[in-house]
Order: structure tokens, then C-alpha cells, then sequence
């Protein structure tokens, strides 16, 4: 009789055990969801603003860079040289495998004269079409210029 009794006795805090264990281990589950919510939230605070430069220069019609245009935007870290571009001024292109090949910038380009835009980011000339471009440097300056080939 004494070790149907215990025997019970060790069911049952086996089972007591088991069920009080279930609510700690969802608290933990619930801890750990909390975490990466707050993580996720602040990463978002970190994809953080920063401040662009864009210059429009002429080299067609004089000897020196002849300075058209020039502002001043503050956007996400990531966005591209062409969305910004787009923002600024009325911007022509067409769009290929490659990207966006630019045609004209405030209505000045010409393809019949050889006038094409370039561009450069913080000095360096681009290796990508514009739209592919990623913007990921504070108080960059992006210059596009026309010229003629």
C-alpha cells in the first residue's frame, strides 16, 4: 500500500511539475518576442536621414564647369542617386536592362548633338546607371554633368 502511495505521490508531482513549468516557459517566449520587436524598432530608428548635395554643371557652352543648379536634400540612407534626382528637377530617361540611361535634366540634353549626362558621387564617376546607385554617405555631393561626345 506504501508504494502505491508513493508511487501517486511521484505521479502527481511529476504532473504538478510538468504544468507549472508550461506559464514560466511562455513568459520566456513572450520576453524573447518582446526583444526582437524592441530590436526590430530599433533598427528602424537607425535607418537614419542623411544630407545630399545635388549639382547640375554644364561643360558644353564654356571652358570652365559652368554651375546650373544646386540643392540640398536630406533622405533615407539607401535611397538611390535617381529618385532624388527626380525629386529635384524634371528628369527624361529610358530604361534598360542595364538601368536608366538620362537624357535630359531641366530640358537640356540632346542626343542628336552628342550632349549626355554623367554623374559622380563624392568625386568618384559612377560605375552604375543612376537608379542603381545607393545613396549611403552623409553630406555626399553628387554632381551630374552635361557634356559632349
Amino acid at each position: 500500500m506504501k508504494k502505491k502511495i508513493l508511487a501517486v505521490v511521484v505521479v502527481l508531482a511529476a504532473f504538478v511539475g510538468l504544468f507549472a513549468s508550461q506559464p514560466v516557459q511562455k513568459q520566456s517566449i513572450q520576453a524573447a518576442k518582446t526583444t526582437k520587436t524592441a530590436k526590430k524598432t530599433t533598427k528602424k530608428a537607425k535607418t537614419k536621414q542623411i544630407r545630399v548635395t545635388y549639382t547640375l554643371k554644364d561643360t558644353t557652352k564654356a571652358k570652365n564647369k559652368q554651375t546650373l543648379a544646386k540643392k540640398t536634400f536630406k533622405v533615407k540612407k539607401g535611397t538611390s542617386v535617381f529618385t532624388v534626382l527626380k525629386k529635384a528637377w524634371k528628369v527624361n530617361y529610358t530604361k534598360s536592362s542595364y538601368g536608366v540611361f538620362i537624357t535630359k535634366i531641366k530640358g537640356l540634353g540632346n542626343e542628336k548633338k552628342k550632349l549626355y549626362w554623367t554623374y559622380t558621387v563624392d568625386g568618384k564617376m559612377a560605375k552604375v546607371a543612376a537608379d542603381k546607385q545607393k545613396l549611403t554617405k552623409n553630406k555626399s555631393k553628387v554632381v551630374f554633368t552635361l557634356k559632349k561626345y
